[in-house]
């Protein structure tokens, strides 16, 4: 059975960004009564706030945990509370994609369900991908895109 989920280092990256959005907010709330000009304050606290909310909501809705095994797989995102079930049968076509950036290669792997569902998971974000990479290649080298 191959489970791949998001990486420990990804995730710490993004609370610590997170951690630190959100704590202007608030520092920038409890000192804006005491300050003579409101203006930077009022700056902090609209700008830090609101994008620490939006990167940590879309973190969380990105958070997928893939199982495989013996051609059936499970989608499990848990905030937004949806699990998803299929066989290899059910999938129309995988692809894997690749492209060299100036950090580095960026890869994602691609499927989409006869029904029309498409998702991914890449490299950079999940574990055990290498060994998803080479079961999609292994077993399902007919479909691929």
């Amino acid at each position: 059975m191959i489970v791949s989920k998001p990486k420990i280092s990804t995730l710490f990256s993004v609370s610590v960004f997170i951690t630190i959005a959100l704590g202007l907010f608030v520092y920038g709330i409890l000192n804006i009564n005491d300050a003579e000009s409101k203006i930077g304050w009022y700056l902090l606290i609209y700008t830090s706030g609101p994008i620490g909310i939006v990167v940590l909501l879309k973190i969380l809705m990105g958070v997928k945990i893939m199982k495989i095994a013996k051609e059936k797989f499970e989608l499990n995102m848990p905030f937004q509370f949806k699990r998803l079930k299929f066989e290899s049968k059910e999938l129309e076509k995988w692809s894997h994609s690749s492209i060299k950036t100036m950090g580095g290669k960026y890869e994602e792997i691609t499927w989409r369900l006869k029904s029309g569902k498409e998702f991914g998971l890449s490299k950079q974000e999940n574990t055990e991908f290498d060994k998803v990479l080479r079961y999609m290649k292994k077993k399902l080298k007919k479909i691929e895109a």
